[in-house]
């Protein structure tokens, strides 16, 4: 692996998985000493992190962790929302044996976690299932759009909002969307997708709405 795919691959799951808090400075002299390279390839990696945006660029400040707005996140849920049911759609007809198999494990890793009520665990089996549709479908247009949507930091610290019924709702449509695939029926592989979103998307909110208000009065309060 290249150094600059390597670093690119490091600080990139680190923006995913909330290492760095929104707005976070990302210089290149630290994390080229920490990641043992020079300063170029995590320059490059920077760069692709920024066209990706999960970081965002100032010509004064440098790069940051990027801090999602609510209409960052209202367009990233209509997008999905938009291409995402299309995709598994296409998936559906496209897919295969092997598709099934990695879903079918997908749904068992995720009904384990939600048992230990391992949420980790859960963020990467529900990963691994949307991104099994998603290289499915055959459209690496899809595939290049979506990537970066399932991997958001907002999308995955979702998981911590989210109750244990609602995780098991969430496998209930993975299955769904398994059975579908199985079938290889498109239309409802597309219907149980964008039902599957639209739920995420108002549980997401709901969630979110409660935890700002409760900090604002518990700030209030001291």
């Amino acid at each position: 692996m290249k150094g600059s795919d390597k670093a690119y691959e490091i600080i990139r799951a680190r923006l995913v998985g909330g290492h760095y808090s929104p707005g976070a400075q990302l210089k290149e002299e630290p994390l080229a000493r920490e990641l043992g390279l020079s300063r170029t390839p995590v320059r490059s990696a920077l760069k692709r992190l920024v066209e990706d945006g999960l970081a965002s660029a100032d010509s004064k400040q440098g790069i940051h962790a990027s801090e999602w707005t609510e209409f960052d996140i209202e367009e990233t849920f209509q997008l999905r929302m938009l291409l995402e049911p299309y995709a598994a759609s296409l998936a559906a007809t496209r897919g295969d044996e092997t598709l099934s198999a990695r879903l079918h494990a997908s749904n068992a890793s995720m009904k384990k976690a939600i048992e230990a009520n391992d949420i980790e665990a859960i963020q990467i089996a529900n990963r691994d299932f949307h991104n099994a549709l998603i290289e499915a479908s055959g459209s690496p247009r899809l595939r290049g759009i979506l990537k970066t949507m399932i991997d958001m930091p907002i999308i995955v610290r979702s998981f911590h909002l989210s109750s244990t019924a609602e995780n098991w709702q969430s496998l209930h449509h993975h299955e769904e969307l398994t059975l579908a695939v199985d079938a290889r029926d498109g239309d409802l592989a597309k219907q149980v997708m964008h039902l599957h979103l639209r739920i995420a998307y108002l549980r997401f909110m709901a969630h979110r709405n409660a935890y700002q208000e409760a900090a604002h009065v518990s700030k209030r309060g001291g």
